[in-house]
């Protein structure tokens, strides 16, 4: 029956979480052996671990406070990477309301920096490390009246935000006399990091150029290169440019980072966070040559029992999936009949004759030995498994965990 009070949720796992954390804390020691530590003006010091969890985007769908709590009290985690920097004050303001907090304040880094001069102020009264990606923002630093930890945003080869190579004599010049800078961390951002070894080792390379005249100003500077893929692969990138800050995402919440490529084995051993849950409404049943839902997509060719499940692309069950993706049901799958509506999605439930109205199905992960991934669903829908989490996590939430159960919308 349906335990949740909501139609569609997405169960998050943070003991899956945990152990994805504990499985790429494994793989770095095997590769990359941390990031040491980088001390700043102002007698201020910052010991960077080899990881770094990405929870931006609200931790990809999962929960950002949530998780970066869990994270820090069950593995001791320190360091956390946020979008924006207001995004990154409400990371900070969730975790200090949690009265239990037994570790230090982590630090949390704004990878997409300030917006404007405000951010900086919020950057200083939050305790977040901004990125500064361009000359405007160094000239922005002026509104904060005391040194403020930044982090250095370069373009080594993804074009998005960065200080480009011919720049970096000048963002470190600027840097340097900046009254409101205290560089601790340069960073860029792997482009083909899914491709081959050789394109890292190539981004890297030029990366490792980019961080000469930072070195010089800042020598105990920490670095940081690679996302979920990269991370798979750190010893490739710590031969170029030495020990480093991992920033993995997809990975941590249980996606292939390398699915679709002839890599996808290095990432084959992560455990999905999210399951997808929603209630059978009514099952019903179609005659041969019946047709059903919106502009009758699907017509029985026999006799066809329909599961009707209150879940739709309101509640971010892609349309695209009509008449072509699965959910799990009776530990089985069942596949979409039709049309996916706004509330309402219909499933084939003819060889599923225990499931009924008021049991639980899964478009989503779920008790089922061939569990919808997200992936699976992202190769059907022309996307990839971030976006899935992303949309599919927005909608109600309930923690489960198999040390303890935390409940919360």
């Amino acid at each position: 029956m349906n335990s949740s009070p909501y139609a569609a949720a997405a169960r998050i796992n943070l003991e899956h979480i945990c152990g994805n954390y504990r499985l790429l804390c494994g793989i770095l020691a095997a590769g990359n052996d941390g990031a040491g530590s980088a001390a700043g003006r102002g007698g201020m010091e910052f010991a960077w671990p080899a990881l770094m969890p990405v929870v931006k985007s609200d931790a990809y769908g999962h929960g950002h406070v949530q998780v970066a709590h869990a994270l820090m009290e069950r593995e001791g985690a320190a360091v956390f990477a946020s979008g924006h920097v207001r995004e990154a004050a409400a990371l900070r303001r969730g975790l200090d309301a949690k009265r239990e907090l037994r570790s230090a304040p982590p630090r949390i880094v704004s990878l997409l920096g300030p917006l404007g001069p405000d951010d900086l102020r919020l950057c200083a009264d939050f305790g977040i490390i901004p990125a500064i990606h361009s000359f405007e923002q160094i000239s922005w630093l002026r509104v904060v009246d005391k040194p403020l930890p930044v982090a250095i945003k370069c373009n080594s080869g993804m074009a998005r935000l960065g200080f480009n190579p011919e720049e970096m004599e000048e963002a470190a010049k600027r840097l340097g006399a900046a009254p409101g800078a205290l560089p601790v961390l340069a960073l860029s951002h792997l482009a083909k990091a899914d491709a081959d070894e050789e394109s890292i080792r190539a981004q890297a390379a030029a990366f490792a150029g980019m961080l000469e005249p930072l070195r010089r100003a800042w020598p105990d500077m920490a670095v940081s290169l690679c996302n979920s893929a990269g991370t798979l692969q750190s010893r490739a990138v710590s031969e170029i440019i030495g020990r480093h800050v991992c920033r993995p995402g997809i990975a941590l919440y249980g996606a292939n980072p390398l699915h679709g490529t002839a890599l996808a084995p290095l990432g084959k051993d992560f455990t999905p966070a999210m399951a997808v849950s929603a209630p059978i409404m009514a099952v019903r049943s179609l005659a041969p040559g019946e047709g059903f839902g919106y502009g009758h997509a699907f017509v029985a060719e026999k006799k066809t029992r329909v599961g009707i499940v209150a879940a739709g692309y309101a509640d971010h069950l892609a349309r695209g999936l009509s008449n072509r993706g699965f959910f799990c049901a009776g530990g089985k799958r069942a596949r979409i009949l039709g049309r996916v509506s706004m509330q309402m999605t219909a499933v084939d439930l003819s060889d599923i004759p225990e499931s009924g109205a008021g049991e639980l199905v899964w478009p989503l992960g779920g008790p089922c030995g061939n569990a919808v991934r997200a992936e699976e669903l992202a190769d059907i829908l022309g996307t990839i498994s971030y976006e899935v989490l992303c949309l599919m996590g927005s909608n109600p939430r309930i923690y489960e965990a198999s040390r303890r159960e935390e409940n919360a919308p």
